[in-house]
């Protein structure tokens, strides 16, 4: 009698995307992990070791001048050597720049240092996300750039909360930097996720972009000009009105904290009405928040430090949300054949803004003492408010049929799709004809 059994042995299923891509969000947790360090420890140990606020608001700006490098110089290291190797690279002379802050503390060298810092984690940052860009398809994409982001910025606030166990006058913090750049290789150098082609060089055009949306350029600038300022800033804002490093911790993780909370639901309401009334609503809770921090802030320090910590929450979420929003906006006006140029000007212009910001927070903040600092955010966003509504009247709504769905990310890690200036020209960005080079459960090698 013939033998009817069906063979139950099977190729075994591979592995989700989630877990296909953990080394890479592996490496880049570990990197935002010491983001989240140095950027409450840094203008922290500066006061204590007797600079000025305007030396270390230089130190500060220093590392937003070797972001704005990264976005502009990454690509070239990623077409020169390819993805892994420009990641372990990086790594490498994120170490050493971190291990060389021990040595001394002064203006000059700390500031070359972080620009090579800020260098460093920006280009590794670029590298990964392009890098997750290139080998996921679209039905995936999404989420795996959800668990990027939200990874991203848990490591930023878990980073700032850090700081509450580290010796301030030490060099604890910065070895732990040290430690966690060279753990961050381990995943990356590790994944079998298929390496992307080198990308090619794609035109920065602002002008362009303004005209085909003059809210979302902006919005990129001012995006970059608050949460980057606040996250260098802010700390030295927490020194200012004589809070322990401890709690100026929780508050730069409370900005994190908003940020995953608030900005979902404006997202989720921009996709059903215009994006611009919701990054107006979003400018003017800036500006409110940051005028009832001006006035009650110092106020706050002692028994009400939680309503401070819940109003630096409220800020940081409204705040992070312009980027997204405005960038949603911008998309919804732009053509196909226009993506990769715009998203990679607006890239940029957000660093030019996360440049710019510091420098002017901090003469705010000299001259015009704690107050100061929160007077420079509600000019900058009540202004930007101001140009939201006066282009209201200037442009309607775009289509329902043109306007792209929300994705949330942190506009402390502003998001590098897959026509940016490291991922591949958009000819090879279009979906492809073999998906078999992308992260699905039985296609990535």
């Amino acid at each position: 009698m013939a033998d009817t059994r069906v063979d139950t042995q099977s190729t075994p299923a591979l592995p989700s995307p989630y877990i296909q891509v953990a080394g890479l969000v592996a490496g880049m947790a570990f990197i935002a992990l010491g983001n989240g360090l140095m950027a409450t420890y840094v203008p922290v140990r500066l006061d204590q070791a007797g600079l000025g606020q305007r030396d270390v608001g230089f130190v500060v700006t220093a590392y937003a001048a070797g972001m704005l490098l990264g976005c502009l110089l990454s690509g070239h290291l990623v077409r020169r050597s390819g993805h892994v190797r420009a990641f372990t690279s990086l790594a490498a002379i994120g170490t050493i720049s971190a291990l060389l802050l021990a040595l001394d503390v002064s203006l000059y060298s700390w500031a070359g240092l972080r620009v090579f810092g800020g260098f460093c984690t920006t280009g590794m940052f670029m590298v990964v996300q392009s890098w997750l860009n290139a080998v996921t398809l679209t039905s995936w994409r999404g989420r795996v750039m959800a668990l990027f982001y939200i990874s991203y910025t848990l490591g930023l606030a878990g980073g700032a909360l850090m700081m509450r166990g580290v010796d301030i006058e030490g060099t604890a913090a910065l070895m732990l930097m040290a430690g966690l750049y060279a753990a961050a290789v381990i995943p990356v150098g590790l994944t079998r996720l298929q390496q992307p082609t080198p990308p090619k060089a794609i035109a920065v055009r602002p002008l362009a972009v303004y005209r085909i949306s003059p809210v979302g350029l902006v919005g990129a600038f001012v995006s970059g000009g608050l949460g980057m300022t606040m996250m260098g800033v802010g700390p030295m804002y927490g020194t200012e009105i004589g809070l322990d490093p401890g709690a100026i911790a929780l508050l730069i993780a409370g900005l994190q904290g908003g940020n995953m909370v608030i900005q979902w639901p404006l997202g989720w309401l921009s996709d059903r009405t215009d994006r611009r009334r919701v990054i107006l609503g979003a400018g003017l809770g800036v500006s409110a928040a940051s005028l009832a921090i001006a006035g009650g802030g110092e106020l706050l320090t002692d028994k009400g430090f939680w309503a401070l910590l819940i109003l630096f929450a409220i800020w940081g979420g409204l705040a992070e949300s312009l980027y997204t929003v405005s960038t949603a906006h911008t998309n919804d006006h732009t053509d196909p054949e226009d993506h990769v140029m715009v998203s990679s000007t607006i890239l940029i212009v957000w660093a030019s803004g996360a440049t710019v910001g510091p420098a002017v927070a901090t003469a705010a903040l000299e001259f015009g003492g704690a107050p100061g600092l929160w007077a420079f955010f509600l000019a900058e966003a009540g202004l930007f408010a101001g140009f939201v509504l006066w282009r209201l009247a200037q442009r309607g709504r775009p289509d329902e049929e043109s306007q792209e769905s929300f994705q949330s990310w942190p506009a402390s890690a502003p998001p590098i799709p897959e026509w940016n200036p490291n991922a591949p020209d958009a000819e090879s960005a279009q979906e492809p004809t073999e998906p078999a080079d992308r992260a699905e459960p039985d296609e990535t090698r």
